[in-house]
């Protein structure tokens, strides 16, 4: 998915991008980057889970910044 989706995702069901959530982020960058894109895809749902969890269980660690 690229990155218009993703983002998209997050605006439509309500979710917070948290510091957890940017941390995983980072992980997707550095995946595409170096060319694996199947894991950045995979990583890309993981963050929309964490997000989820984090909305569903009122957990939200903080932004820095």
């Amino acid at each position: 998915m690229d990155s218009k989706t993703y983002l998209a995702i997050f605006r439509e069901n309500g979710l917070i991008r948290s510091e957890l959530v940017l941390i995983v982020e980072e992980q997707i960058k550095i995946f595409s980057k170096h060319g694996f894109t199947e894991l950045a895809e995979e990583t890309k749902w993981l963050a929309i889970e964490v997000a989820e969890i984090e909305k569903q269980e009122k957990i939200l660690l903080k932004r820095y910044g």
